[in-house]
């Protein structure tokens, strides 16, 4: 699979080491936050924070059940460039280069009121109901 890395602003297809370090240590945390390296949208390893101050990782393999986090302090700038170089080529060995936990995403449920289709069904309702009461003319 071709890998992709990208920031806010910026795509990378199949990054090099090089690459892959010059981007992370150009994160600076206030406007560039973050970096993935992805290999689909929904898999995807990813750090966020700045170069100064460490990273927080997080890798996704899949479905938003099989996301994990870094655990712990912050990751140096170092070991999260040598991390998404193994990842890039491959090597499994970062999976064991941290603890990672469970990265639990909330994801909303709609209710049924809230629901465009239950708007339109109601107003259509009402329309067919003036137009039996008063007619169509």
């Amino acid at each position: 699979m071709a890998l992709t890395l990208s920031t806010i602003d910026r795509s990378y297809d199949a990054p090099d080491a090089d690459t892959i370090a010059k981007v992370l240590g150009s994160l600076d945390g206030r406007r560039d936050v973050f970096a993935t390296l992805a290999h689909a949208e929904e898999t995807y390893l990813q750090a966020t924070g700045s170069a100064t101050a460490g990273f927080t990782l997080t890798n996704q393999q899949g479905s938003l059940t099989q996301r994990y986090r870094s655990v712990g302090a912050p990751v140096i700038l170092e070991r999260t460039v040598e991390i998404f170089a193994q990842y890039s080529q491959g090597d499994e060995r970062w999976r064991q280069a941290m603890a990672w936990e469970p990265d639990q995403v909330d994801v909303p449920q709609v209710a049924w009121y809230e629901s465009w289709l239950v708007y339109i069904i109601g107003f259509s309702l009402v329309i067919a109901l003036f137009v039996w009461w008063r007619g169509w003319w």
